[in-house]
């Protein structure tokens, strides 16, 4: 028995060990040094507005629309005291700086079932430990034996939809011609 618990709290600590490398040698931006998010959405083969839209921790908010047309299109504001608070926490407590750096076709855990002509998301959270890009094709569904990989791209596609609502983006996005 006592060898059982032996091994069984030394493989505990190697795990926690190894988790503890494994976020120590990966930059993490902080709720406190956090200085920039950015959204980029892609167009899809449809009406999917693209734009990209830059929001920072002084307040600042710019939309730059990319739809066919509209690429000149730019719009600037500020937001609210605690948006961008707001928005760093929500992309800690959902995981967003332990997602792969690209979620897309062909991906066996991420990506096992998809559908085409969906658009891409890129997000990004800027600080002084460095840049986490998060680059999500919206055709992925993740795979069928685990469920908390859709659960954890519903959570993404949400933190998504958060930086848009936080920057009151809807004010200036128009659909994208049909190709």
């Amino acid at each position: 028995m006592h060898d059982t618990t032996t091994r069984m709290g030394l493989t505990a600590g190697l795990i926690l060990f190894s988790l503890v490398q494994a976020t120590a040698r990966t930059p993490r931006p902080q709720a406190m040094q956090a200085d920039g998010i950015v959204l980029v959405r892609g167009r899809c083969y449809g009406t999917c507005p693209a734009y990209r839209l830059r929001l920072s921790a002084s307040g600042d908010v710019e939309f730059h629309s990319r739809n066919p047309g509209d690429e000149g299109l730019v719009h600037s504001d500020t937001l609210s005291d605690d948006g961008f608070a707001y928005l760093v926490a929500m992309a800690e407590r959902i995981g967003f700086f332990d997602l792969p750096d690209a979620i897309d076709e062909g991906d066996p855990v991420w990506c096992a079932e998809y559908a085409t002509d969906h658009p891409t998301y890129v997000g990004s959270i800027d600080g002084a430990a460095g840049r986490k890009v998060v680059a999500y094709y919206t055709g992925c569904f993740g795979g069928d034996d685990d469920p908390g990989v859709r659960a954890t791209l519903g959570r993404l596609k949400d933190f998504f939809a958060a930086i848009d609502s936080v920057a009151g983006s809807s004010r200036w996005v128009r659909p994208a011609p049909y190709p």
